[in-house]
């Protein structure tokens, strides 16, 4: 249950889907199902509701993570409930999605974040879109591309250890790879279930991290639900594994409308991360806005203030983008309390005096530092195009203001 909100979100479902009946194509590979797309969308979004126990495993080396929750579905309007079980940590929150509105509650932290259906959704693949793709390329013995794995659901998604000097991590592999080749790899029971299994590789050119990854989905035979979800690549050479099982499964159970609100609870804040995001085109607009002072760094020759962006919450967070004319994005951020980041693992640099953690993914460079008073700080370059020593300088001409 990817995602970025999907940077709101955390346990991503995976929900992929298809249909149909069995058929036989002896080319000596798979025997394949006797589907095209159009049929295996009709499948899917036939079910009338789904209630299940989701649970995953992530192994890295001797490490192992454990997530449960109690799930409850509508896969033609993508509308689902998320209560978490384990780990201890997260017990107790909620996750709704019901089509129109997204509430993501913290029970921990007594807050509700809630937002547009859509805008949580980002960028995720539809399924009936993945399914028309693998389907009619199945029909026609055939592999199929797909732009990167479907997805339904929120929540946080497990980050994965990049190889490299920095020990760094990215939030989600899959964020990092541009095409997959979509393959069916034929039948296998899985709990009990006939299922089929469509797998994805990276296609072309791909980060380090990937260029190992596989995912498989293992759609049920008659409904094509994803009763199983495996992901697995090579991590500093040692294989990093993400299985994601459904058990339980009650396909066309009766999940009543009401499943599919939240009511928060009275001692809740609740944050309309709609209404609570602003932007401003100065420094000077922004700060008649906000009780925060505005970061005001020394960039690099180039680079240009473009915007600043205000987002109100539990964490106040001031975020000043500058950009060159090559289209390259630096931007510092300011949050009022800590927040995660997922730079534990990255290298210490020293920030002013302060000691501050350098990260850097395929994709982005970043220098992650706190001052006093809780306030953290993080100064990044969206494409990685800056070094360690530009980020650290700009970290430092921003110190703890």
């Amino acid at each position: 249950m990817s995602s970025n909100p999907r940077s709101l979100v955390a346990l991503t479902l995976l929900l992929v889907v298809g249909a149909g009946c069995f058929g036989l194509v002896d080319d000596g590979g798979p025997a394949r199902p006797a589907v095209d797309g159009d049929a295996a969308v009709e499948s899917y979004e036939s079910i009338d509701g789904v209630h299940a126990v989701v649970e995953t495993t992530i192994t890295h080396g001797n490490t192992t993570e454990h997530r449960a929750s109690e799930v409850w579905l509508r896969p033609a309007t993508g509308a689902v409930r998320e209560e978490i079980r384990e780990p201890a940590s997260r017990e107790g929150n909620v996750v709704v999605a019901n089509g129109s509105q997204l509430w993501v509650y913290n029970e921990s932290r007594a807050v509700v974040r809630t937002q547009s259906y859509e805008r949580g959704q980002g960028d995720a693949v539809r399924m009936d879109t993945f399914l028309r793709q693998v389907f009619d390329a199945v029909a026609a013995s055939d592999d199929e591309t797909v732009a990167s794995p479907p997805t339904v659901g929120m929540g946080p998604a497990p980050s994965v250890p990049v190889d490299g000097e920095t020990g760094a991590e990215v939030r989600n592999a899959t964020t990092r790879v541009e095409n997959y080749t979509a393959t069916y790899e034929g039948r296998e029971t899985v709990a009990g279930r006939e299922t089929h299994v469509v797998a994805l590789a990276p296609t072309g050119d791909v980060p380090t991290v990937a260029s190992d990854l596989r995912i498989r989905y293992y759609l049920d035979a008659e409904r094509y639900f994803p009763v199983k979800v495996a992901q697995s690549m090579t991590v500093n050479g040692e294989e990093f594994r993400i299985v994601t099982e459904y058990s339980d499964v009650e396909f066309d159970a009766d999940v009543p409308d009401s499943r599919f609100r939240f009511d928060p609870p009275e001692e809740a804040s609740v944050v309309d991360l709609d209404e609570s995001q602003e932007t401003f085109e100065t420094r000077a607009a922004a700060a008649a806005n906000v009780s925060m002072t505005i970061p005001d760094p020394d960039v690099p020759a180039g680079y240009e203030l473009y915007r600043v962006g205000l987002l109100r919450g539990e964490i106040t967070t001031v975020t000043v983008f500058y950009r060159n004319d090559a289209g390259n994005v630096l931007y510092v951020s300011k949050h009022s309390e800590p927040r995660s980041t997922g730079s534990a693992e990255g290298v210490t640099v020293d920030v002013d005096g302060t000691e501050g953690r350098y990260v850097a993914t395929d994709s982005l460079g970043s220098v992650v530092w706190a001052c006093a008073g809780d306030r953290q700080y993080a100064v990044v370059s969206v494409d990685g195009s800056l070094s360690r020593s530009t980020l650290v300088a700009v970290a430092r001409s921003t110190g703890c203001r």
